[in-house]
């Protein structure tokens, strides 16, 4: 017997209902919703979605707020210095 969801794979059971490029953002978001993704922490691969807009590390167990459906990691912590704008505008202390 031949597959029959070749094509359209999970979104098979929409039919022809909604239209094709509805079903087609489904599907991509299906397919790359499964795929792992590199810890931030730990540098490893081992990324897996718990819930919508949680993605925890099942090697560290460290837990990130993401988006509903794919991992987005968070922007590194950096320091920010003080602007010559605001340096300048600021009283001098003796």
């Amino acid at each position: 017997m031949s597959k029959r969801t070749k094509k359209v794979g999970n979104t098979g059971w929409m039919g022809p209902r909604y239209g094709i490029r509805i079903r087609r953002r489904v599907l991509d978001l299906d397919r790359s919703r499964g795929a792992p993704a590199a810890c931030p922490r730990c540098s490893t691969v081992t990324m897996g979605r718990v819930a919508s807009g949680v993605i925890e590390c099942r090697r560290g167990h460290a837990r990130f707020a993401s988006g509903a459906y794919l991992f987005t990691p968070p922007p590194p912590i950096t320091r920010s210095s003080r602007t010559e704008g605001a340096a300048a505008s600021a009283p001098e202390r003796a």
